[in-house]
């Protein structure tokens, strides 16, 4: 049940750093997120789960670029840099563990206080995530599309871990280019 839910925390992240930065995406430039189109992309990937204004979507921007940047680094494999991205999120978190309910709910483990506001509750609940996909306790591998032209983030929990690419868009892209690439070379 804990590895489901780092899972899911997992795709989300994956979900806010494609929506909410990069340039491209299968090949084509990406428009510019601002103002009320920024909210409205923040609100969706978090499933309407909080309250999104302009500041807090900026706020989850800023969450996205930190997660690019450590999930970039493990895509050069500077693993050494990656732990020390996510160690400072870490603490810039303030990430502690610790039991709660809420009503008649189980008991179930957060990541971050009661008083913590919603940006607080998913750098927490993110960063120790991350973390434990980094460190393999997670069967999940996070990585950046191989393809030209495309900065999209994916996740691999297959168990050979050899995915290169966002999805098949991209992948016969690729394909394509090389098969052209052969038959004109021929």
């Amino acid at each position: 049940m804990v590895g489901e839910y780092h899972a899911m925390r997992l795709e989300t992240g994956v979900m806010l750093v494609n929506a909410l930065t990069g340039e491209h995406v299968h090949g084509r430039a990406k428009p510019p997120l601002d103002g009320r189109d920024l909210v409205r992309v923040a609100t969706e990937v978090l499933g309407g789960n909080g309250q999104v204004d302009l500041s807090t979507a900026e706020r989850l921007r800023d969450l996205a670029s930190r997660l690019r940047g450590i999930i970039e680094s493990l895509s050069r494999r500077e693993h050494d840099e990656a732990a020390g991205l996510l160690n400072r999120m870490l603490v810039d978190s303030k990430a502690r563990p610790s039991l709660q309910r809420h009503g008649e709910q189980t008991w179930h483990l957060h990541f971050h206080g009661p008083e913590a506001d919603l940006v607080q509750r998913w750098t927490a609940g993110l960063a120790v995530s991350v973390a434990l996909a980094f460190g393999e306790d997670l069967p999940h591998h996070v990585g950046l599309c191989a393809a030209p032209r495309c900065d999209q983030v994916y996740i691999d929990a297959s168990q050979a871990q050899i995915k290169r690419f966002c999805g098949l868009a991209c992948q016969n892209r690729v394909k394509a280019a090389a098969y052209r690439a052969r038959r004109s070379g021929s």
